[in-house]
């Protein structure tokens, strides 16, 4: 059984919302909503389509047969369109009402009515389609999918995750007894419904070292219910000094795989799928990627961090990406002297937060400069100059309580987005601020407003429709592709 998750960004919310909740007299009223599915098997987790909303039409009334505050009845011929545009686009047919004075949970009057639309579309689409119904009552979506080729079988969807300035999750499942125990401190700070929205999550981590080792343990012995852990690297003997999870012998070992086998011997109930890749050119990590609600980017590599800031946007996800600053200078006896060293938390959404660019953590030459390094492990300093090629490191050193701290500060930050217990100054930003651990602040740095950038601002890839993935050829597409 596929329980997919489906996700709304807090416009759509708006909208459907307002839009169910305006009849004068209380009736029921309805919607379409046009889904992208995302069906993307990723090997070591449970099948789980996102289902991402792209489009909301509300019903007119010339579609409304009749209704009341328990039933809505409806014209099929008015949404033959619909159904025509879900065969034509790759879409997935939503259903979506709401119970002003009827249960709480679907009706027997629902099953009907979704099992009418499925066969119609059934026989106009074919028997491979899907289709989604979504129910607002008492201020709470229920949802569930059912197929073409089974349509009296409802399926509940793991959860609704609705992407406002923080994440609303809805329909989770309640009170998992298999981790009560372990969670029992969180749920004692957070409450019980907390640690259940983390077992509902799948959460990806761009990067296994300093910062993403401490940061995926961590995440899976808080109760997160599905880990994707991406990096190409082998460990290192150099990396013993911050990495967590990583022993001597497992020198010269992927990363990520090395993390995979520590975190499945803990004997929690996370399930972990490792990819010894690039997410920026390996097209199987990339899908695994947009299979993801949350992602964490752990890793110096400029160009996937040009990758996960389009990919939030296109799967709509949430970024929480995390790095490390600093300066060291000689002393008087040439001995190394740290003058300043910050951890950078940045959490952005796809309508809330500046996105990385913005935020200057990533540029486009810092892209090309590192792809022309790939391309030409040999090329100089000067030939990059010619080419006006230039880095963006910062010459901070790893150190195991900088980059474990952190990893901390980000995964509080993932905690506060769920269930907020912060209370920002004035002065912080809450989608970017930086840990000192020399002066013992916290603060967060303005930059200049872009009002044409792409990507926060004119916001050309929010829910973009791709050809190749990212609309980035070199990276293909997938072999079903709605």
């Amino acid at each position: 059984m596929n329980n997919g998750r489906i996700t709304l960004l807090n416009s759509q919310h708006e909208t459907l919302t307002s839009f169910l909740d305006s009849h004068p007299d209380g009736h029921e009223k309805a919607a379409v909503v046009l889904f992208r599915r995302l069906h993307i098997p990723v090997e070591g987790l449970e099948d789980s389509d996102r289902y991402i909303a792209k489009e909301i039409i509300p019903f007119e009334e010339s579609w409304v047969s009749g209704s009341s505050p328990v039933y809505i009845a409806f014209k099929l011929a008015s949404l033959r369109n619909l159904f025509r545009r879900c065969e034509e686009e790759g879409l997935v047919f939503g259903f979506v009402h709401n119970h002003p004075g009827g249960p709480t949970e679907f009706s027997t009057v629902d099953d009907e009515n979704e099992i009418t639309l499925l066969t119609a579309l059934r026989n106009r689409n074919g028997n491979n389609i899907t289709f989604v119904a979504m129910l607002w009552a008492n201020g709470k979506w229920v949802a569930r999918t059912r197929r073409a080729n089974a349509p009296e079988v409802a399926i509940p969807v793991r959860h609704t995750l609705v992407l406002s300035n923080r994440l609303h999750l809805y329909g989770y499942r309640e009170s998992s007894a298999d981790h009560s125990e372990m969670q029992a401190r969180q749920a004692a700070a957070f409450g019980r419904p907390f640690v259940d929205m983390l077992q509902s999550l799948r959460v990806a981590v761009v990067g296994c070292g300093g910062t993403g080792s401490p940061l995926a343990t961590l995440l899976a012995r808080s109760g997160i219910g599905e880990l994707v852990q991406i990096d190409k690297d082998t460990l290192a003997k150099s990396n013993l000094n911050r990495v967590r999870g990583l022993r001597a012998a497992d020198v010269g070992e992927n990363k990520a795989r090395a993390l995979k086998e520590f975190i499945d011997s803990i004997g929690l109930s996370v399930k972990v799928a490792a990819f010894e890749s690039e997410v920026d050119n390996d097209p199987v990590a990339l899908d695994a990627l947009a299979s993801c609600d949350v992602v964490f980017g752990c890793t110096d590599d400029y160009a996937g961090r040009g990758v996960m800031s389009t990919a939030l946007y296109v799967y709509a996800q949430l970024l929480i990406d995390v790095g490390l600053g600093g300066r060291v200078h000689g002393d008087l006896d040439g001995q190394p002297v740290l003058r300043y060293h910050f951890g950078r938390i940045s959490s952005i959404l796809p309508e809330a937060g500046q996105c990385l660019f913005c935020q200057d953590v990533v540029r486009d030459v810092w892209i090309r400069t590192q792809q022309a390094r790939r391309e030409n492990p040999e090329i100089t300093e000067e030939e990059l100059k010619e080419r006006y090629l230039e880095d963006g490191g910062t010459g901070a050193p790893g150190v195991g309580p900088f980059t474990s701290a952190t990893a901390d500060f980000a995964i509080a930050t993932l905690f506060d987005l769920i269930k907020p217990f912060r209370r920002f100054p004035l002065a912080l930003r809450k989608d970017m601020y930086i840990v000192d651990f020399v002066t013992m602040e916290i603060r967060s740095y303005q930059v200049e407003e872009k009002p044409d950038c792409p990507y926060c601002r004119q916001r050309e890839f929010l829910l973009m429709k791709e050809v190749y993935r990212l609309n980035q050829p070199y990276l293909g597409k997938r072999d079903e592709f709605t």
